[in-house]
């Protein structure tokens, strides 16, 4: 695996380990930006390193690998109407539609994400 396929799965762990303290507001917030602050920061660095975004728009990768590279950049979209929606929440905490609007956006980005996560190994070279 590459430092970079590490870096993306410790960021996929905190996020599903956030996800599942969602309970407690003092764990699941942290955990859940932090796992989104190094997704963003992954990107960021394959950027500049590799070119990523233009190697995708190329579109001669595999499908598994196309899989990979749109359902995590879905997913890497949709983190912003999550912290927006999280942050408008933890203001109004008894809020039921900001609530739904945070679950649904956050689930969705989580399911892309992991779609993104599974199909990375895809991209893994011996």
């Amino acid at each position: 695996m590459t430092s970079a396929m590490y870096i993306a799965s410790f960021a996929w762990f905190l996020i599903v380990f956030g996800y599942t303290r969602r309970k407690n507001l003092f764990q699941h917030i942290p955990l859940v930006l932090a796992g989104i602050c190094c997704d963003i920061l992954l990107v960021l660095y394959l950027q500049f390193t590799r070119e990523a975004v233009q190697e995708a728009l190329e579109f001669d990768r595999s499908v598994y690998e196309q899989i990979h590279i749109w359902t995590s950049t879905v997913a890497l979209l949709l983190y912003f109407p999550v912290i927006y929606f999280g942050s408008s929440l933890k203001k109004d905490l008894d809020n039921p539609e900001l609530r739904v609007k945070h679950r649904r956006v956050a689930l969705t980005a989580l399911t892309f994400r992991t779609i993104g996560f599974l199909f990375m190994f895809s991209m893994w070279e011996s």
